[in-house]
């Protein structure tokens, strides 16, 4: 029996083993990556995606936030593809547009098409069935070959079938007269024309549309390899004209966007009504290799050979019930193409008459609008007539303001040249009266000077009388006479 001890050291050994599912993120382990034990906490913290992946701590609105960032990966790429797709659809828009907008204007004298064939086209393609499983694209290589140059050859084993695309249709004629019927390791081989998936089918036509008209348009939604118009036993048009694209996507855009807007290739209001090209096979029809002989349908029907019934007998009875049913599908196939061609013709009067009511209403609608017009340029003509006329108001009353403010200021300067020649004259009187009252004083300062060599001779003769003063007259004049000067 174990010892407590012992127990208590084994349950210390297992609590310091690491766990096998932590060995990763443990730097003891012998599996330790600083790297994956970085990522492992990061997604621990829900910063990452994986099982541990917690939303709530990467919201970048919160942790009570929606977060926008969780859609499901589908459901954001179906979004950007679908943006992808729009911004593709409005470039091919434009494209289309520009195209329209190019070869709108009159289409007369179009150049003759290039009757030269050209490699690869798309209704050179053939279709190889009943191959085995264990044929390659090596050996069918071999074998087609000899009949010419070839590309685009698909082998799909799963269905055993193989397309392969010729350069020309005499060598698509040859591989298949030559090849077909052929024992390709134990099967023999059935070769057909492949139908053309890149062509159209265009109705309604005018009788005006040919083969160049009808390129000439439909080139607008891609390459085009083959336009024809299909005519009867007599040459005449039927209304009908096949178009081959050298690319599917081509034929596809045409019949979406004839379907969704209305496609006019001449003057008349009849739009082209396009759909897919279903290809018939008039050339080779149907062999008697092709049909399931082991089939009990086939032995049935093929106990009896051809044969004239006796009249009123039972074969004879269901005979004429059929040949009575047939009858009146084509008298009313017949009626019907009668009253649609009625119905044609009426539409085409209608059509005449509409356009002659809407014409007329265009002109009208553009009389009106020349009207409008020419009273529109009336109207701006008679404002821009009222704004001359203010302007020259404007500029008369600046003028005559102007002419009064230099008249006011000429009467100024008048009157300021007045007043100083007024002052001048004064100053030169004031003047002149100065030099005059020098000269007086200056002759009285003479007269003075001999006056006083007068008395003192008096005096001397005199003596000095008692109450007698010399200067007394002289200063008496001095101070009559300087006040009289400061005045100037």
């Amino acid at each position: 029996m174990a010892s407590p001890a012992a127990n208590s050291s084994a349950t210390a050994q297992d609590d310091q083993k690491p766990p096998e599912d932590h060995k990763d993120i443990i730097p003891n382990s012998q599996n330790f990556d600083p790297q994956r034990r970085q990522m492992n906490r990061f997604r621990r913290r829900g910063g990452g995606p994986g099982p541990s992946f917690n939303p709530r701590f990467n919201n970048p609105r919160g942790r009570g936030g929606r977060n926008f960032n969780n859609r499901p990966w589908q459901e954001r790429k179906d979004e950007a593809d679908g943006e992808q797709n729009d911004f593709k659809e409005l470039r091919i828009q434009d494209k289309l547009i520009e195209k329209l907008a190019a070869i709108s204007g009159p289409a007369i004298d179009l150049p003759p098409l290039d009757t030269v064939e050209k490699k690869f086209l798309g209704r050179n393609r053939l279709y190889i069935g009943n191959l085995s499983a264990d044929v390659t694209e090596q050996d069918l290589a071999e074998r087609l070959s000899k009949c010419g140059e070839f590309a685009e050859l698909f082998l799909n084993k799963e269905k055993n079938f193989a397309f392969v695309k010729f350069d020309y249709y005499a060598s698509c004629e040859k591989a298949k007269r030559e090849l077909d019927g052929q024992v390709l390791k134990g099967k023999n081989l059935k070769i057909r024309f492949a139908p053309n998936n890149a062509s159209i089918k265009v109705k309604n036509l005018s009788d005006f549309v040919s083969n160049e008209l009808l390129n000439y348009a439909f080139q607008v939604f891609g390459e085009v390899e083959r336009a024809n118009v299909l005519v009867d036993e007599r040459g005449k048009p039927t209304g009908e004209g096949i178009v081959e694209f050298a690319r599917k996507g081509c034929a596809l855009h045409a019949i979406r966007k004839c379907s969704e807007r209305c496609f006019f290739l001449t003057e008349s209001l009849r739009p082209v009504v396009v759909e897919p090209y279903e290809y018939v096979n008039d050339t080779d029809g149907f062999p008697e290799k092709y049909l399931p002989r082991r089939n009990p349908d086939y032995l049935k029907a093929r106990s009896k050979g051809p044969r004239l019934a006796e009249l009123n007998s039972f074969e004879h009875e269901y005979g004429v019930r059929w040949k009575q049913l047939l009858d009146l599908y084509a008298q009313k196939e017949e009626a019907l193409r009668k009253e649609l061609h009625v119905e044609k013709e009426k539409l085409d009067a209608q059509m005449e008459y509409a356009r002659y009511e809407h014409e007329t209403e265009m002109l009208r609608e553009e009389l009106r609008a020349r009207e409008l017009d020419r009273e529109r340029q009336k109207q701006e003509w008679e404002m821009k007539e009222r704004k001359v006329e203010e302007q020259r108001r404007r500029n008369e009353e600046q003028i005559r303001r102007q002419e009064e403010t230099l008249q006011a200021r000429m009467l100024h300067q008048d009157e300021e040249m007045r007043r100083r020649q007024q002052e001048n004259n004064l100053f030169m009187q004031a003047h002149q009266l100065h030099n005059i009252l020098d000269e007086q004083e200056q002759a009285f300062q003479d007269n003075k000077d001999g006056f006083d060599e007068a008395n003192e001779d008096d005096g001397n003769m005199r003596g000095n009388a008692p109450g007698f003063r010399r200067d007394r007259w002289i200063t008496d004049r001095r101070d009559d006479f300087a006040p009289k000067r400061r005045r100037f």
